[in-house]
């Protein structure tokens, strides 16, 4: 009888994981509500972050920091290029996020669709930017980032398959 009441009990592992899993997602959520009431960046508002860039880039360029500078100006392309698509970007993410949040608290209920879930919105995640930004401007570096963590977690979430019924 004990052993039988063991299985059940929810993985101290799992819970770390969805505890982070929440922090992160709900942050996400935080900025994505936010986002929406600030709205998109004015015209003067982008002018004033381009001159600050190109101020930036200039002093990359003069400390011999040249790739630097080439990183900054594609992520503030990339800022550009997804301000010009607010409201699509934004809505993309929101829609992940919940996908994401509905997938962790499956998974904390021992559902295995929820671990299913929880791989799409990584999916979502990783291809958001291309919503917005055409592929060559996207730098690689965020690329490989974003593909190493969401690979980690959905490989430390199917540790615990085991204890989730289908």
């Amino acid at each position: 009888m004990e052993q039988h009441t063991e299985q059940k009990k929810r993985p101290v592992f799992l819970t770390v994981l969805a505890i982070l899993s929440f922090i992160t997602i709900g942050l996400g959520l935080l900025g994505a509500l936010f986002g929406f009431l600030a709205g998109p960046l004015t015209a003067d508002q982008m002018e004033q972050i381009l001159a600050q860039s190109a101020e930036q880039v200039e002093q990359f360029n003069s400390s011999g920091l040249g790739s630097f500078a080439e990183t900054y100006e594609q992520i503030i392309r990339l800022q550009q290029y997804i301000n010009n698509n607010f409201y699509l970007h934004n809505l993309v993410s929101l829609a992940g996020l919940v996908l994401g949040l509905i997938g962790v608290i499956f998974m904390l209920k021992g559902n295995r669709s929820g671990f299913h879930l929880y791989i799409m919105y990584n999916l979502v995640n990783l291809l958001l930017v291309y919503v917005s930004v055409p592929v060559d401007e996207v730098p690689s570096f965020m690329m490989v980032v974003n593909l190493v963590f969401s690979a980690l977690f959905i490989f430390l979430y199917s540790r615990n398959l085991h204890w989730m019924k289908a």
